[in-house]
């Protein structure tokens, strides 16, 4: 399993988990209500695992505030939920490549 680092951001004094991806970098809203940015997100990481199963690591930060803790909760149970996801493609038969 393939590991990803994410980590927390800060722009224009709004706080985003952002997902380091192969070839992208997907953000989510930490401090924002944006659950139409979510949903391109998880589509995004639905069509990666079609590629390979993978997980996030949450870069560790010196001051742990209360962004680091909900951004950890967070990928532990997107970390859950992506493991979920690809077994469920993988009964389906809907992964690519080698990962059939």
């Amino acid at each position: 399993m393939v590991t990803h680092e994410a980590e927390i951001i800060e722009v224009d004094k709004e706080h985003f988990l952002a997902l380091k991806m192969p070839d992208n970098t997907l953000k989510i809203a930490i401090t924002q209500d944006a659950p139409k940015e979510v949903k391109k997100v998880f589509n995004e990481l639905i069509v990666s695992l079609k590629n390979e199963v993978f997980k996030f690591s949450l870069k560790k930060q010196e001051d742990e505030d209360i962004y680091y803790h909900v951004a950890k909760e967070y990928i532990s149970q997107l970390n859950s939920e992506l493991n979920d996801i690809f077994k469920e493609m993988e009964e389906y038969s809907l992964l690519d490549g080698d990962n059939k």
